[in-house]
Order: C-alpha cells, then structure tokens, then sequence
C-alpha cells in the first residue's frame, strides 16, 4: 500500500481544434519516491466532459492511448491525431512552466516562506471561509491539526466509507478562490492498492495558496 497525491495542473481549457478541449492535468505523486512521469489529462469531447482520461507520458510528451472508434463519430481518425499532437506540445509546455511543480514538496504540510501573508491582510479569514463552504459537503471536514491557513488548508473525509466525488474538490476549491480573492491550488490523495480509482478512494484534500508574483522564472 502507497501512500499518494494526485498534482493538479490547470490546462485552461486548451484547444488546438473544435472538437475536443483540454481542462487539466493530474500527475500522481507517489510519497518518498516523488511524481511519476505519467499524467492523466481531462478533456471534454463536442461540448461535454468525458469520465475517462487520455493518459501522457511526461518524459517523452506523447499521449499513450487515444479514443475509441465509437467516440470518434464522424471526426476522421487522422484529424483526431494530428489534434493530438499539436496539444500534447502545448500540454507539456503548460507542465513544465507550472508553478505548482516548480516549487513541488513533497506535501503540503511544508511551511510556506511568505512571513507577511496572514488573514488579516487578506481581509478575509480563509479558515472560517472554508468551513462555511464545506457545510454544503456534509462527508468533509476542515482538517485543523495539519492546516496553516491561510496558505495551506486541508480537508478530510469523515467516514472512509462514504461516498464521495472529487468533483467536489475542485468545486470547494472554486469558491474558496472566489470568497478570498486568492489563488489555491489543489492536491488530493490517500492510500491506494494496485487497480484502485484513485477518484474514488482519496480521503483527504490540500488547498495551497499559490502567490504566481513570487515565483522566480528561468
């Protein structure tokens, strides 16, 4: 058993073509050993958000699977691939200027160095912000013991047999954004075995508040 986070990269809806756009990228980071060269991108296909995912290889920048033929409809095979690769260059470029995987540690629990941010200064109190928003998720709680807001908050799963939805996770990570006015990026994991759906199994969440002006460029 592996204990794991799932690093999420924001593809801004990227689109090389009319047919299909690409959302995000979710790397699984595997704890003491770090992310994998394996990401998983989620696409939405003629205006609707597929449940699969068209897996990457990160050390070579292709996709490793492509749509059946039954998802294809009328778009011509060769179309799709050549869409294909044209987003696979933009994706990988988007991967490696992200900032969530320049600075990647290897969890959020890290202190953050930014001294002058506090809640205070924000205007808003990110902590109690989040419990409120989490009301609405009945099967979360705000994780105080291991949270420091307000640059990392942190989550749980009340009962590990609860039904869950990682849509939720993002959802809650939208509002947050909305309520502080601050960006915070998402991190989701728990403890996997070999053949798990690690959308259904994570237990527990991370919201960092990423500050891009401090992010020093190559």
């Amino acid at each position: 058993m592996s204990t794991f986070e799932i690093r999420i990269i924001d593809l801004g809806g990227l689109s090389v073509s009319n047919f299909i756009e690409f959302l995000r990228m979710e790397i699984l980071d595997v704890r003491g050993y770090g992310p994998t060269f394996f990401g998983h991108v989620r696409y939405v296909l003629n205006g609707v958000e597929q449940e699969e995912s068209l897996p990457m290889d990160l050390s070579k920048g292709i996709f490793i699977a492509t749509l059946r033929d039954d998802q294809l409809g009328d778009i011509p095979r060769k179309k799709l691939e050549d869409t294909l690769r044209k987003a696979s260059v933009k994706i990988i470029e988007i991967v490696r200027k992200n900032p969530n995987m320049q600075t990647l540690v290897p969890d959020y629990d890290y202190p953050m160095s930014d001294e002058d941010c506090s809640a205070e200064k924000l205007g808003k109190n990110s902590e109690r912000i989040l419990e409120g928003i989490l009301k609405d998720y009945s099967y979360l709680k705000y994780d105080e013991p291991y949270s420091k807001p307000p640059n990392v908050l942190k989550c749980r799963v009340r009962d590990p047999k609860s039904p869950r939805q990682v849509e939720d996770i993002f959802e809650i990570a939208q509002k947050l954004r909305d309520e502080t006015g601050e960006n915070y990026v998402v991190a989701y994991g728990g403890s996997s075995n070999t053949g798990d759906n690690l959308d259904e199994v994570w237990t527990r969440f991370s919201l960092r508040k990423f500050d891009s002006q401090k992010v020093k460029t190559k």
